[in-house]
């Protein structure tokens, strides 16, 4: 980048509902629970506010409840990067889809801005629940996010970085579950970046999310069904594998699972989510944890806990990857 130039900024949408399609950790909302004093969405908010290419922060979720929080945090909201409180409303999909409305110029005034005009928006999608993220592998990502070939770009790590968070003889570990394709096994780290107007067939998201949990075997079945029937038969072969090799794996077959992991190339899946939600969509690889690390159950957020100080100090060392 040349002397002078202006760095291009992308908004942030952090999806914090809670409700029918959010998942509660202590019977409580996972984003509001506290690690080391801080909240587990403040963590990930004050990193956010690190990166030079974020601008504005969107967080869609219950905003009476987070408001509260932030007040006793005493978080600015002004400043070093604005935060705005996005009202949840009934699910997933359309907490993302209102928070991006959100950052459009005027939306909340009369008369509402032709959408058509912000097609080629962009914004950051990034988990509430995954306080050990760091500012480094938010900016990686941003980076690399090659918008010119893609309009919906989701962040992968490589299992061999998820290494050192597993369980271990004398401490305590979080277990992941991974997408195994033909090259490697990836899990899904969480950064999204997109542009939602390009994202014609909208409606899956919701579904994909819902059956999220690949740890349950029969989400995974679920899951599993409703692609396949979604898809060209050309596209079945990818999923279905996918699929077969999560289950393997969580049953404990390891040759099944790198059979299975066969049936489904990188680009080949890539080209069939192409498909099904009528977009141009990519994995991008990443090679940091942090985002990856989100909290999905009790346990999780009390491993969390235990190990979070010794965690951070790793992946805030220098650079193990």
């Amino acid at each position: 980048m040349a002397a002078g130039d202006k760095i291009r900024q992308y908004d942030a949408i952090l999806v914090a509902g809670e409700g029918e399609d959010s998942h509660s950790v202590l019977r409580q909302h996972k984003a509001l629970l506290k690690i080391k004093g801080k909240f587990v969405i403040q963590h990930v908010i004050e990193t956010l506010r690190q990166v030079p290419t974020i601008a504005d922060i969107y967080v869609a979720g219950p905003a009476a409840k987070l408001s509260a929080a932030f007040e006793e945090a005493g978080l600015d909201l002004a400043t070093p990067k604005r935060i705005h409180l996005v009202q949840q409303k009934s699910n997933l999909f359309e907490n993302a889809w209102h928070g991006f409305l959100s950052t459009l110029p005027g939306y909340n005034e009369t008369p509402v801005p032709d959408l058509f005009e912000h097609k080629e928006k962009a914004v950051l999608m990034v988990p509430c629940d995954a306080p050990l993220i760091t500012p480094q592998e938010v900016a990686h990502f941003i980076d690399r996010c090659d918008l010119e070939q893609y309009d919906f770009i989701v962040g992968l790590t490589p299992e061999e970085q998820m290494a050192h968070f597993y369980p271990q003889s004398n401490q305590p570990g979080m277990k992941m579950a991974y997408l195994h394709m033909k090259e490697k096994n990836f899990r899904i780290n969480n950064l999204h970046m997109v542009r939602p107007m390009k994202v014609i067939q909208r409606r899956h998201i919701n579904t994909l999310y819902a059956f999220r949990y690949q740890k349950n075997i029969i989400n995974a079945i679920l899951l599993g069904i409703y692609l396949m029937g979604k898809e060209q038969p050309k596209s079945i072969q990818f999923f279905s594998g996918l699929q077969f090799a999560m289950i393997s794996s969580r049953l404990g077959f390891p040759k099944l699972t790198r059979f299975f992991s066969s049936w489904t190339p990188k680009q080949d899946l890539e080209k069939a989510i192409s498909g099904l939600m009528n977009t141009r969509f990519a994995g991008l690889e990443v090679p940091f944890p942090g985002a990856a690390l989100d909290i999905d159950n009790d346990k999780d957020f009390r491993t969390m806990g235990i190990m979070f100080d010794q965690w951070q100090a790793y992946l805030a060392g220098p650079d193990p990857f």
